[in-house]
């Protein structure tokens, strides 16, 4: 029988694979490397002359290869003091010649990335000065801030691939070094500064982030602390200044929202960092008053994308600081949320957040009215269509994960003045009045309230403003104006469905229901949506209106609010809305949409069993064998029995 050929590396290596053990020559051929009298390494070689640089050891292939095994002569010729300081000058050497230009930072990076312990620590622990000279990298000049609008021609900076080398350097020596790594950042406030000059260049926010995760270890307790006393978060929000360059928005954003994930407290078997002082900073009523200033200045020429962005920043806040998902009667709408997430136990009270933006509900529903920046058309495979702008969408997101915000039990529990924390808090009590937001029971009498508002709980305040502002009608006219945008569909749906199932026998949420079915005629808009959507699917290769599947849902939650609260809803609203045609509507294209959805994509399954055969069919058979021909069901029967539908969402 023919051996299939094996590839061998040497003919050594053939030998040794068919040579007896016992024979003679496989005791030679192993003596071969025993005995040295292999290649050695080309480094060892040069290594063994006593006059060899730094650069000529640079140039060697197998360099890494080498550094990577711990290779001993390599390493005690890389910790002399000259040549290690030589190999951090290359990392950032700015005015290197030719190859060495891009060869040697590369190089010198991926020596230190090896990990070898000698070179770390006599970097960071032997020769501090060393360790200063490469930081001093960050010393050099920064971009400016770059305003909307600007020329970036004379535009200056770090050189983005010298950046990433210096960064990956320095992560490594903090992952190893951790303590005295925090120790030498920490020792001058000026640090924080010089890395947030250089924010522009995308590893050094990169940078900012593994340092913001050095909390997560016991020698880096105390990180955040020391950032946020050095003004780490001012520097952000003031990026998103709406006269500054979108770049600029789009830097804090990032640099905010990982802050915040980093940070989350609702799902407890994910890693987080916990609540800290930049999130509970993040959440206070000043920081979230510049931060909607700078969102709503709609007179300034780059207000949209700081709009955006900032939404972006409070959707992320909200949806990682949930307190009770668990306890959301609306947690099947909110998208972003699982039903088996743990939640923890003391999350971070947006009971100040809420405040300050349930003040500006008005203002953010006037740009749904009104948008600064949009576009008069699209085109989309359904031609030209109306653009709804992501300006406008954006704000509907927020509309829906504030109600989420407001549905929490820890928002719902005390008057609002009770569940604000001071503007000006004591240090010492910061942390004491955000655990105690949720304090339900009070020995002492409760004082007079000189406001209405202040008999509200912060949820119920902002229901107040959304029904004062109408919010939801006009969330609902752009729902229907906007028959193409399932995105849309999905939000709106979002926010009806939570409204449509919460408690109605307190709070604000019944004045919403109403609100919706009064004012925002949400049946009506149903109903000619219906006959408009007969109309489209009438005509020749016409489609069913992408809002279809959407209001069927839509449909089934108004039914159930009708027929569970007839007296508190369906008897305030009766003459407002046409119930004639509403129970029509329910009882024809509702009821036959509902029965046709619930047939099987493919029609009916087929008996398993095949020699199963019914009486009728053996009846069915005798007679037609009588008459001599096959049987004759009616095909098109059969056809529109298993005819599949699709239902367009």
């Amino acid at each position: 029988m023919a051996l299939a050929k094996k590839p061998y590396a040497s003919v050594s290596m053939l030998l040794l694979e068919n040579v007896n053990s016992a024979s003679p020559y496989f005791i030679s051929l192993t003596m071969f490397w025993r005995f040295g009298f292999h290649n050695p390494s080309v480094i060892d070689t040069l290594l063994d002359r006593g006059d060899v640089k730094l650069d000529e050891v640079l140039e060697e292939e197998d360099l890494l290869q080498e550094a990577k095994s711990h290779n001993q002569k390599l390493v005690d010729f890389l910790v002399k003091p000259d040549n290690l300081c030589l190999l951090i000058h290359y990392i950032t050497a700015p005015d290197l010649e030719g190859n060495k230009r891009l060869k040697y930072p590369f190089l010198a990076s991926e020596i230190m990335a090896c990990e070898i312990p000698q070179i770390l620590d006599a970097v960071v622990l032997e020769h501090r000065p060393l360790l200063e000279s490469l930081w001093a990298y960050l010393d050099r000049p920064a971009a400016p801030r770059r305003r909307f609008g600007a020329s970036d021609e004379t535009e200056v900076g770090l050189d983005s691939m010298q950046a990433s080398y210096f960064c990956k350097v320095i992560s490594i020596l903090m992952a190893k070094q951790t303590a005295e790594m925090l120790k030498f950042i920490t020792a001058k406030p000026e640090n924080i500064k010089k890395l947030l000059a250089h924010l522009q260049t995308s590893s050094i926010m990169d940078l900012l982030l593994t340092l913001i995760r050095m909390e997560e270890l016991e020698e880096g307790k105390g990180i955040i602390q020391w950032l946020n006393d050095y003004g780490l978060l001012e520097d952000l929000i003031d990026r998103l200044d709406p006269y500054l360059d979108d770049d600029e928005h789009s830097i804090a954003q990032q640099c905010i929202c990982e802050i915040i994930r980093m940070s989350q407290t609702s799902v407890q078997d994910s890693p987080s960092i916990g609540v800290n002082d930049i999130i509970i900073k993040l959440k206070s009523q000043p920081v979230m008053k510049k931060l909607t200033m700078f969102m709503l200045n709609t007179e300034a020429p780059n207000s949209t994308s700081a709009l955006i962005n900032g939404i972006t920043i409070i959707i992320d806040l909200i949806r990682h600081n949930n307190s009770d998902v668990e306890n959301d009667s609306s947690l099947n709408g909110n998208y972003g949320c699982q039903t088996s997430q743990i939640m923890r136990d003391m999350p971070v009270s947006l009971a100040d957040m809420l405040k300050v933006l349930s003040d500006h509900v008005g203002d953010f529903n006037q740009l749904l009215l009104d948008p600064k920046s949009i576009k008069k058309s699209v085109s989309n495979a359904m031609g030209e269509q109306a653009s709804l702008g992501f300006e406008r969408l954006r704000i509907c997101e927020l509309f829906a994960e504030l109600l989420h915000c407001s549905n929490m039990s820890n928002l719902n529990t005390t008057a609002l003045n009770e569940s604000l924390t001071p503007e000006s808090p004591n240090p010492d009590q910061t942390q004491k009045s955000d655990e105690n937001v949720c304090i339900t029971k009070d020995d002492k009498p409760k004082p007079a309230h000189d406001n209405d508002d202040d008999l509200f709980s912060i949820g119920d305040y902002l229901k107040q403003k959304y029904v004062e502002h109408k919010v939801m009608p006009i969330c609902v006219d752009l729902f229907f104006s906007f028959p193409w945008n399932n995105v849309l569909h999905y939000v709106v749906y979002d926010m009806l469905h939570q409204v449509f199932n919460g408690r109605v026998d307190k709070g604000l949420n019944r004045s919403l229901i109403i609100s919706i079915l009064k004012d925002g005629q949400l049946t009506d808009w149903i109903i000619k949506a219906q006959k408009l959507n007969d109309i489209e699917s009438a005509k020749r290769k016409g489609t069913r209106l992408g809002y279809m599947g959407h209001l069927t849902f839509i449909s089934d939650e108004i039914v159930k609010v009708f027929e569970g609260y007839p007296e508190s809803i369906l008897n305030t609203v009766k003459d407002d809305i046409d119930l004639d045609a509403w129970n029509k509507y329910c009882s024809g294209e509702l009821r036959d949409t509902k029965e046709r959805d619930r047939l099987p994509l493919g029609g009916a399954r087929p008996n398993d069993d095949p020699d199963h055969i019914s009486d009728d069919d053996e009846e069915g058979d005798e007679e037609d064998d009588s008459r001599g021909v096959p049987s004759q069901v009616s095909f098109k029967e059969k056809e529109r029995e298993n005819q599949v539908w699709v239902v367009y969402i």
